[in-house]
């Protein structure tokens, strides 16, 4: 529902307002004696702009661009690992779906230990394709299994997260032992200098 409260000057109205491909569409309403019968009258044009935003929206979603994303990964759909504690990490296809004419975003988990990467890839595909109602041969469809190098080859499937990366505890701690250690060899180095040069000036302090 897109219906608000607005007023022009002391002038009451319903104001019915939605934007799709960039364009805002909004219509005032005027009320007068009934406020019920002003708003059935929102609601009857706001019911006509749904449908226009809602056939809109439907139309992209048959087209490669809306479901593709830059890098040649599919919107929505993301190869990560799953760390839960007390369990071992498992790789796998997460699904989070932003369907724009539906009020719920659809998810789902496909386990690539499971079944396989090819398997967990197809599954991941065919579930998009079918909560988006795309035919098995629409250009859509096809630009999503063309997408299979790019999940496959990913090296760091952590790197799709939003979250940031906790830094690897080995690696980290090798990295900590490699600092002190050149720390340690500088300061015996200093010493031994320090050392020479008494020696040569024949300091005792």
């Amino acid at each position: 529902m897109a219906i608000y409260d607005h007023k022009y000057g002391d002038l009451p109205y319903f104001r019915v307002f939605r934007a799709w491909g960039g364009t805002e569409y909004q219509e005032y309403v005027r009320i007068k004696r009934s406020r019920k019968a002003a708003y059935n009258k929102a609601k009857a044009i706001d019911e006509k702009l749904a449908q226009r935003q809602k056939a809109y929206y439907t139309a992209q979603a048959y087209t490669k661009e809306f479901h593709m994303r830059p890098d040649g990964r599919i919107r929505g759909v993301r190869r990560i690992i799953v760390r839960r504690k007390g369990r071992n990490p498992t790789e796998v296809f997460e699904l989070r779906i932003n369907i724009p004419w539906e009020d719920d975003i659809r998810r789902t988990t496909l386990s690539i230990d499971v079944h396989g990467f090819d398997k967990a890839f197809n599954m991941a595909v065919e579930k998009v394709a079918e909560w988006y109602g795309l035919a098995s041969d629409s250009e859509a469809k096809k630009a999503m299994k063309a997408s299979y190098d790019v999940y496959r080859l990913q090296t760091d499937p952590q790197a799709n997260t939003d979250k940031p990366v906790k830094a690897n505890k080995q690696q980290a701690e090798k990295e900590s032992s490699a600092v002190q250690k050149a720390k340690d060899e500088i300061g015996s180095f200093a010493e031994r200098l320090l050392g020479d040069i008494k020696k040569f000036t024949g300091s005792k302090k």
